[in-house]
């Protein structure tokens, strides 16, 4: 096993320890049901902090929050699925998915009093960032919008708030000048957003771990479809607005043929490098971080 591996495990078992302290038996069960992901923001993390003794808290207390956040957009989007199992307001009802989120933002908050209060602003900022965010999308969703700046406005806030307070907080504790790893997690959180997106009309179910095309049908004007609105003429136009919250099968066939006749995904790839290239280059010199950075970015799935 791997010292990442091993890091990641441990991370996980302070998850648990922490949730036991909470003395709920069913907020265990829901937990364990909600799973952990692919931590990715630990990952980056580690890759900045390899040693400290807060080291793993400060991990866990990021994906609990990460995880609150989840739960939260799961009751908003309606979600029946996340990591290709039933999500948790599917199976338990959304006030016991609002609720468990609830759980895990305290006793995230709880555990950041312990660390530096630097750090603990960090994050605390990031969830406010995060909060604002989730604001802009819902209002944003009720018409499709073919604006690219309102769009990175939104994922900079909803996406990449809390890369930049787990970057720029490992930084900290690393003893580092936080703004480089507070641009390079701005700018990843962004390129890493932007391929979420890609990938939502470029895989399948079973890769995605939800319905193919599910960001369009659910009321969200991601990249790639603003990208198709401004190649097609006034007529198709009116059609991929009419898909908008109400696509069904046919209409979504239709929008894979215009996404692969007028080339978005390459188009896409070209704005996702952009970022990533701002990323990397704001971090420059720091092996480690970039080949987790790269490996992500350039993830499948």
């Amino acid at each position: 096993m791997d010292r990442t591996t091993l890091m990641l495990e441990k991370i996980a078992h302070r998850i648990q320890e922490f949730l036991a302290q909470v003395q709920s038996a069913e907020v265990e069960r829901m937990a364990a049901l909600l799973g952990q992901g692919k931590m990715l923001r630990s990952k980056l993390i580690l890759a900045i902090c390899p040693n400290h003794p807060q080291l793993i808290d400060f991990c866990a207390v990021i994906e609990m929050i990460q995880s609150a956040s989840l739960l939260h957009d799961d009751v908003i989007d309606n979600a029946q699925t996340r990591r290709a199992q039933a999500s948790i307001n599917h199976t338990f009802g959304n006030q016991n998915a609002i609720m468990l989120g609830d759980i895990f933002y305290a006793k995230a908050f709880f555990e950041l009093t312990k660390l530096d209060s630097q750090i603990a602003q960090l994050v605390a900022h990031s969830v406010m960032e995060l909060s604002r965010g989730e604001i802009k999308d819902v209002r944003a969703s009720d018409t499709f919008h073919t604006d690219i700046t309102r769009y990175i406005d939104i994922i900079q806030d909803k996406s990449a708030s809390l890369m930049v307070a787990s970057c720029a907080g490992a930084a900290l504790l690393s003893g580092l000048k936080p703004q480089a790893y507070h641009t390079f997690g701005r700018n990843f959180g962004i390129a890493f957003q932007i391929m979420d997106d890609l990938l939502d009309i470029t895989q399948p179910k079973e890769v995605l771990g939800k319905p193919a095309f599910s960001d369009f049908k659910e009321g969200r004007s991601t990249l790639p479809y603003i990208l198709l609105y401004q190649e097609l003429d006034p007529l198709e136009q009116a059609q991929l607005q009419a898909c908008f919250k109400n696509a069904d099968e046919q209409a979504l066939t239709w929008c894979a043929q215009q996404f692969k006749a007028h080339h978005i995904a390459p188009k896409v790839l070209e704005h996702i490098h952009h970022y990533a290239h701002c990323a990397l280059e704001a971090i420059k010199g720091h092996a480690s971080l970039e080949k987790v950075a790269s490996s992500l970015i350039e993830r499948e799935f």
